[in-house]
């Protein structure tokens, strides 16, 4: 197997490849019979999932419970409850077994602590499992700045035996182009939470040692490409424009300067551009033989694209092909794992305002198993077509259900971001500057800037619409 090292020295050329674009992929099925089990119920955001030597499972809740899965059955009493902060999209988050595990028992996990009445910290600690309870906790890493949106996190060991963790740029879009903070990054640990001497920039005055690569904004997926050692990456973009990432020891991958398939000297263009937003979480290489048609493949779940994208590469690491795998069959789904056995084993995410809107017995623990006796599920008709936008768009609404609403809610009236019709207008000093502030965003509040999604004609059209509604 090539080493992370000799692998790294072909990533330029890749990452100066035409980023692939998608919208709707195309909807696609397993073909080999199966079972579909759902194996809990009544979850409150199962955010990471590992499998343990000894044949259970545990898992990470993000409201801060780690729990542990046994002959099928969730354990009801948690392995651990940590007083993780509680609020939109943050909490209990990565989770990650030390590669000596069935020797040690250490693992790691990353969460969101609440630190005064606006300030948050993200923070990875390392336990070792004894029995059914997490004990020993010792800090690796504390400090990191963090919010109610934009935290990461995923937690995974590289093939080279290291430690590698997602930082988001919890809305604060000054942080990922500078080396001295540690939000918006992807980090690199030895395995017992030390700093490796080989880290791109230790011994670099100005910058932290523990930055792998950096100008991310909310990355939640990571996965090794096995045989390669690739490292591929997958993050939420603004205004849609979500991304597949190669990633590049070093390399800046130009948030907040650059976005979508935007250029800038110095950074990395995506490898695969997603709009509409499919807001993909975690990633996975399948391995297994339970399902050779996934095999080799680069499995993307999806929350607000409530599917999970299967990816097709080429030998030279560069994707193909982009189909659309269970699309709006559970809803919204955070991880996908890969069981010893092959099996697939998934978590649905439908408690995470403003998007989620959960159903009876949501959020889901799902594994879905080979079996010669099952069912060939068909492609369930055809996906609805998604928002999209053109230069030559002129209706206001739909201008904002593609650009604005996934923040502002539906019509503006409010979802994850305030509500614009109503009330105090925080940015614009008066409705004479709203074009300014849509074209140029609110870094420091986490806008990004409408200017290269919209034309100034599209601008003033959403300016226009809000003056009209307040008035």
């Amino acid at each position: 197997m090539k080493t992370i090292a000799a692998a790294l020295l072909i990533l330029p050329a890749l990452a100066a490849a035409e980023p692939m674009s998608i919208a709707a992929p195309p909807d696609a099925a397993l073909v080999t019979p199966h079972r579909i089990e759902e194996l809990a119920t009544g979850l409150i955001v199962p955010w990471e999932l590992r499998f343990l030597p000894d044949g259970r499972e545990i898992f990470t809740e993000r409201i801060g419970r780690v729990r542990i899965v046994e002959k099928g059955k969730v354990l009801e009493e948690p392995a651990l409850t940590l007083p993780a902060a509680q609020g939109n999209k943050m909490c209990l988050l990565g989770l990650a077994l030390a590669p000596d595990f069935a020797k040690t028992g250490l693992l790691f996990l990353a969460w969101d602590k609440q630190k005064g009445e606006k300030d948050f910290e993200l923070r990875m600690e390392r336990y070792r499992l004894d029995g059914n309870k997490l004990v020993e906790p010792k800090t690796i890493i504390e400090g990191i700045a963090a919010n109610q949106n934009h935290t990461g996190c995923r937690l995974e060991f590289g093939p080279d035996g290291m430690l590698y963790m997602t930082t988001g740029d919890a809305d604060k879009q000054d942080g990922p182009q500078k080396l001295d903070q540690l939000h918006g990054k992807i980090l690199r640990f030895n395995a017992d939470g030390s700093v490796p001497a080989d880290n791109p920039f230790v011994g670099k005055e100005g910058a932290r040692p523990e930055v792998w690569s950096y100008g991310h904004r909310n990355p939640q997926g990571l996965a090794f490409q096995p045989g390669t050692g690739r490292l591929y990456e997958a993050e939420h973009g603004p205004l849609h424009g979500d991304e597949i990432n190669l990633i590049e020891k070093g390399a800046n991958y130009g948030w907040p300067v650059i976005s979508h398939r935007r250029e800038a000297e110095g950074m990395r263009t995506p490898l695969i551009e997603i709009t509409p937003a499919a807001a993909p979480g975690r990633l996975l290489f399948y391995q297994g033989t339970a399902f050779p048609e996934l095999r080799g493949c680069l499995l993307v779940a999806c929350l607000r694209g409530e599917s999970v994208f299967r990816v097709s590469l080429g030998g030279d690491g560069l994707p193909s092909h982009v189909e659309r795998l269970w699309f709006k069959k559970w809803g919204r789904i955070r991880f996908i794992n890969e069981a010893p056995d092959g099996s697939l084993w998934l978590g649905t995410s439908m408690q995470d305002p403003a998007e989620g809107k959960p159903r009876e017995g949501d959020d889901r623990l799902i594994r879905i198993v080979a079996d010669p006796a099952g069912t060939i599920e068909p492609v369930a008709g055809q996906a609805a077509a998604p928002v999209m936008i053109t230069p030559e768009t002129k209706d206001p609404e739909t201008i904002i259900a593609a650009a604005c609403a996934a923040c502002h809610g539906p019509g503006l009236a409010g979802g994850e971001k305030r509500g614009l019709l109503t009330g105090e207008l925080k940015f614009a000093k008066n409705p004479a500057d709203l074009e300014k502030v849509i074209h140029d965003g609110v870094p420091t509040a986490g806008m990004p800037p409408a200017s290269g999604l919209l034309t100034d004609a599209q601008i003033s059209l959403v300016a226009d619409y809000i003056r009209a509604k307040r008035h």
